[in-house]
């Protein structure tokens, strides 16, 4: 027994003696690891950090001089030029401008008083297009919704996003036309597969950090989504050719109305002057309602038979 507990004494001393080193061994070089690589990774720590601050500071910089956003430094801007500009007593000519004035001070953003008094303005102009220039397009909401989108998400990058649902759109109607679905199924599967699309977009944008695509808004996102319905319509009662052809009308007036919009002359004028804006509106959808003759694409197309009748 003695001999049996001296052996076991010593190998469990010798295990002592022998794993102590090992752990001495094994540790030491691991903290010399870890000591070599922190720095590494510290670095590659603040890198991430820098990156990430500089992609906030650009989203919120576009953030700041969009106009539909509430949060955003245009509505501070917007309500100081006001300030800059005081009205007098309360008149027959500027009850709204007292109104408005009043509705600033009790909380309510400035510029999205400014995007409802543009908003007749841009529908006024869509209306021009169609009734006196020829354009055609999906109707006059349509273009004006997509023009307020457009400056929300920036032109170029709206415009991109738009070209990518109308491809997305175009992918989902080969795939789905297999199904032979109804009307509305179709529709619906139609949008699911165009979501699908605009999700994996906007995952790929995230991974390349394209900080336009991350600070986009879910509404416009949505508007745009949504003109695949109107595009998939008139797909139905005419050709893709002149499917494409009135979608890319409707996206040339509503970049035109967005370019309207983002000016700021335009937007202190509506704001300053909201009695007179609404009153030339109304005058000016009047004008367009009387106008009969030819239309100036029809006037360009039939030029030939007018030269022959004169």
């Amino acid at each position: 027994m003695k001999k049996l507990g001296l052996t076991l004494l010593f190998v469990l001393l010798f295990g002592l003696i022998a794993v102590f080193p090992a752990k001495a061994l094994t540790v030491e070089p691991l903290k010399q690891v870890l000591e070599a690589t922190s720095p590494i990774e510290a670095s590659d720590a603040g890198n991430l950090a820098s990156s990430s601050a500089e992609l906030d500071q650009k989203i919120q910089e576009k953030k700041d001089q969009d106009i539909t956003e509430t949060g955003g430094k245009q509505k501070s801007k917007l309500a100081a030029y006001l300030d800059e500009h005081p009205i007098g007593g309360l008149s027959w000519h500027n009850p709204l401008q007292h109104a408005i004035r009043r509705a600033i001070a009790n909380g309510l953003p400035a510029n999205i008083i400014v995007l409802m008094l543009l908003f007749p303005l841009i529908a006024s102009l869509i209306a021009v297009s169609r009734h006196v220039v020829g354009l055609k397009g999906f109707g006059v909401y349509i273009p004006a919704v997509l023009s307020v989108a457009f400056v929300s998400t920036g032109i170029i990058t709206g415009v991109l996003v738009f070209v990518a649902v109308l491809a997305a759109a175009t992918i989902a109607r080969s795939a789905v036309k297999h199904f032979k679905l109804p009307l509305l199924p179709r529709t619906a599967m139609l949008l699911w597969v165009v979501t699908f699309l605009i999700l994996s977009l906007l995952i790929l944008a995230s991974w390349i950090n394209v900080s336009s695509l991350l600070s986009i808004s879910i509404f416009p996102l949505l508007i745009i989504m949504l003109l695949t319905e109107n595009f998939m319509s008139t797909q139905l009662f005419s050709s893709q050719k002149e499917a494409l052809s009135i979608t890319f009308e409707t996206l040339l007036v509503a970049i035109l109305c967005a370019l309207l919009i983002n000016l700021e002359s335009i937007q202190k004028f509506v704001l300053l002057y909201p009695e007179f804006s609404l009153l030339a509106v109304a005058g000016l959808n009047i004008l367009i309602g009387r106008y009969t003759g030819l239309r100036l694409l029809e006037r360009v197309r039939f030029t030939s038979i007018i030269e022959e009748e004169e």
